[in-house]
């Protein structure tokens, strides 16, 4: 589910990124909230401090006499992964101080450009980078498994039906099936072979004639079907 938080002190203005958030979302196959803020108040910093996951925030800078910069650094002081819009109509005024905060924001937009276009393409990019998988949980046999996914080479299916997963440092036996685990991950991993997975962004070299796929830190692996040849990129 991804959390958008809107916060602007004109309601006129709200109304446009509601809208702009909408017709981008129609496009995604995404589940979504929306959250709307004429000021930066406690039911504001309620949002902040809470579990929801996949949080966007498109933050005025100037809100009744309250500073979106302050509430950008209250929001990284506790949390560094949701992503940051700001949008103002004091572009020039600010963008010093916004270019020079530690804030890891997204985008910085002036409203008395071409906002809307610009706000459109900067959360086509957010949701895109949502949609890849950057963390996979899954408990096997009591124990919870947290891996970072581009850390994956490979999951192949082992004779007695469990799995191995194959990262840049370690191997994990786990009692999932590759159906299930093939479910947790995106678009990067692929079906090298009935009984086996692989995280095509980490191929250095595919030898087509050999059936040998070598990873971008030389490991290699020969479990490849023909049907590889016409899934792989």
């Amino acid at each position: 589910m991804i959390n958008f938080i809107v916060c602007d002190d004109k309601k006129y203005f709200i109304d446009e990124v509601i809208n702009i958030i909408d017709s981008v979302m129609i496009n995604n196959n995404q589940l979504y909230n929306k959250f709307e803020f004429n000021e930066y108040n406690d039911e504001f910093i309620k949002i902040i401090y809470s579990n929801l996951e996949y949080k966007i925030y498109i933050l005025d800078i100037e809100v009744n006499q309250n500073s979106g910069i302050d509430i950008a650094r209250k929001i990284r002081n506790i949390d560094i992964n949701s992503m940051i819009i700001f949008i103002t109509s004091y572009y020039e005024k600010y963008t010093k101080d916004i270019l020079k905060s530690k804030f890891m924001f997204l985008d910085f937009i002036d409203k008395k450009d071409d906002y809307k276009k610009e706000l459109s393409q900067t959360l086509e990019y957010a949701i895109s980078n949502i949609q890849k998988k950057n963390i996979i949980r899954f408990k096997s046999q009591g124990i919870l498994y947290t891996l970072s996914a581009n850390d994956i080479l490979y999951i192949k299916r082992d004779k007695d039906r469990k799995c191995t997963i194959k990262t840049s440092t370690n191997e994990y036996v786990v009692s999932n099936t590759l159906v299930e685990l093939y479910e947790l991950l995106d678009d990067r991993f692929i079906y090298s072979h009935r009984a086996c997975i692989v995280n095509q962004t980490r191929i250095k070299i595919y030898n087509k004639r050999n059936r040998l796929i070598i990873f971008d830190n030389d490991v290699e692996l020969d479990l490849v079907s023909n049907l590889f040849n016409l899934k792989y990129k």
